[in-house]
């Protein structure tokens, strides 16, 4: 996540050089979120319906119940007023905030599902390590790695059938049945009963599939379905209390909302991986009934603002046209302008596509080049759903759940957010020093890189002490799988603490990337790619089952950490020229 504020009410307004208002994210004023709670959530929806109207309706922006214009107040601004004014971020509407809410939910469910599925995969039940099948660590990786590329690789067909067919609402609905369908067989077959009867196996087979499918769909739509909820475009003249004119500017209200939005997913995240606490002290059914209630409450928000939600009408499937496209950029030398009207029309072939369809395909390709060093990055963050679950199980926990150490980096997020972007966006900024994206996605690799490197020395360290050394919790002086290695786990807190700062640096980042530079038309296909980039990690993942065992785990984390170290290098040499593109253009 990118620093987004741990107040949603309070103003960030730092002063700055005239030069550089425009770096500085800030958050609204009280009066104008405030409507979140000043104002009941059907009334607020209908008094934004009375003065915006549904997309199909009116373009026009919905006025804020809380702000009443003052003089110009609201007007386009001019170029000078742009250059010389204070940028802000907008007013931005409710039922933007409850679109947030049904996707802060439904990451609750994902979390709260897949903390403790490591465990119920890989052990058996009666150790000191709570388990249900027995499957060993190898199987159960290899288990939630599918779950997790499934969850990655769908949102590819899910954007195409929400930007040709159903649009982005009614597949984001869809997906949620699914997920909350999936999360009540996992629950479902966790019980007792069901778990002496066999029934467990292929329960959560089923229910990973659903899971993959509901969750993959989903959080590949709502991403951009928030976005579209603000539908403010140009530079617009604020009046602020104190009287002082702002210019409101649609790429910081964009940054805000993610900002908030993934800030508001490491607290959720905190109480998700909680769940392991109930399946060590009263049962896998228990942590599992958890989200699948809160999967059910998801679809509420989704229904209750269907009449009010920016839903833009699914255009036709562009896929075909867009495969066509790339098939004659590549006849042409590989120059997509080899594809243009004109340029075909040259070789006695007409397209049914314009010149400005295949400037779309050009950008939608230069935002996606970026993207492509990420799989090594995910490969290296999930592994805190798996190995490093199964490395704290080889510690001492003192009492603590294996898989709810994980809940350090929750926390790490929550708190790491807000200093970063309370305290160093804003010195950079009064420092001149440009903190572009490619930059804050160097720096998160770095971070995580570092993780991967310190994680591999944890791993030394256990294998050093015993009564196991490196054959953990497999030896006779384990008694039976309940003496781990005497050795702290919370000498992994630093592991979670480094993938916090690269979750602040890359994950928030790379959405908004991926947002902001995707054409309109293939905003969501763009998000879908950018999400397939972690299915690619957990495939990348599926090659590393021969080593992730005892003794070897070593070797791995130290693979992992070269792998990573050197995609950082390549991200900054290669694309560094990203970001200085973008300041000459400003």
């Amino acid at each position: 996540m990118s620093g987004p504020m741990p107040d949603t009410h309070g103003s960030a307004v730092v002063p700055v050089e005239p030069d550089l208002q425009s770096r500085l994210v800030m958050t609204p004023h009280a009066g104008e979120v405030g409507a979140l709670t000043d104002l009941g959530l059907i009334s607020s929806f209908e008094a934004e319906k009375h003065s915006k109207g549904t997309l199909e309706k009116n373009n026009q922006p919905p006025l804020d119940a809380n702000c009443s214009p003052a003089g110009d107040d609201d007007r386009v601004a001019t170029e000078d007023e742009v250059r010389d004014l204070l940028h802000v971020v907008d007013r931005i509407p409710i039922r933007l905030w409850v679109a947030c809410l049904a996707g802060i939910l439904e990451r609750f469910v994902w979390y709260g599902a897949t903390a403790p599925l490591q465990n119920y995969l890989q052990n058996a039940p009666g150790g000191e390590v709570p388990g249900a099948l027995g499957l060993h660590q190898a199987a159960a990786s290899n288990i939630v790695n599918a779950l997790i590329i499934g969850s990655y690789i769908t949102p590819v067909p899910a954007a195409v059938i929400a930007d040709s067919w159903l649009g982005r609402y009614k597949t984001m609905l869809y997906a949620a049945i699914i997920e909350s369908i999936g999360a009540t067989i996992l629950f479902a077959t966790s019980l007792p009963v069901a778990i002496h009867e066999g029934a467990a196996l292929g329960g959560v087979i089923a229910a990973c599939v659903l899971l993959a499918v509901g969750s993959g769909a989903f959080k590949t739509t709502v991403v951009p379905f928030i976005a579209d909820q603000y539908d403010q475009t140009d530079f617009r003249i604020r009046t602020q209390k104190t009287g002082e004119k702002v210019v409101s500017s649609r790429e910081l209200t964009i940054t805000y909302i993610y900002n908030v939005f993934y800030w508001a997913i490491n607290v959720v995240g905190f109480f998700a991986d909680s769940t392991p606490l109930l399946e060590r002290y009263v049962g896998f059914w228990v942590a599992y009934l958890v989200p699948c209630c809160c999967m059910w409450l998801a679809l509420i928000p989704i229904f209750l603002g269907r009449n009010y939600f920016v839903r833009a009408s699914p255009t036709s499937n562009i896929m075909p046209e867009v495969m066509a496209a790339l098939r004659c950029g590549m006849a042409g030398g590989f120059r997509m302008d080899a594809a243009k009207p004109d340029a075909q029309l040259q070789h006695g072939r007409r397209v049914s596509w314009t010149g400005s369809f295949i400037e779309d395909i050009k950008r939608s390709l230069l935002t996606c080049r970026v993207l492509l060093l990420f799989p090594i990055h995910w490969l290296c963050y999930d592994q805190t759903f798996n190995n490093l679950i199964s490395q704290a199980g080889q510690m001492i926990t003192y009492g603590i759940p294996n898989d709810m150490i994980k809940i350090s980096g929750a926390i790490s997020g929550i708190i790491v957010a807000p200093i970063i972007q309370n305290g160093l966006y804003p010195f950079l900024t009064r420092k001149q020093i440009m903190f572009r994206p490619v930059a804050r996605m160097t720096v998160g690799f770095l971070a995580l890189t570092l993780s991967m490197v310190y994680a591999t020395v944890v791993q030394k360290l256990i294998y050093q002490a015993g009564p196991c050394y490196d054959t953990p919790l497999a030896c006779p002086a384990a008694h039976d799988r309940t003496v781990p290695n005497q050795i702290s786990v919370f000498l992994q807190i630093p592991i979670y603490f480094g993938g916090a700062l690269a979750e602040v640096f890359c994950l928030t980042t790379g959405t908004e990337y991926a947002y902001n530079n995707a054409p309109k038309s293939m905003k969501t296909l763009v998000q879908a790619i950018w999400l397939a980039m972690a299915g690619i990690g957990s495939c990348l993942a599926l090659a590393f089952t021969p080593v992730t065992k005892d003794p070897h785990l070593v070797t791995m984390y130290a693979i992992l950490a070269g792998l990573l170290g050197g995609a950082t290098i390549l991200l900054w040499v290669l694309f560094r020229d990203v970001d200085k593109v973008k300041d000459e253009s400003e």
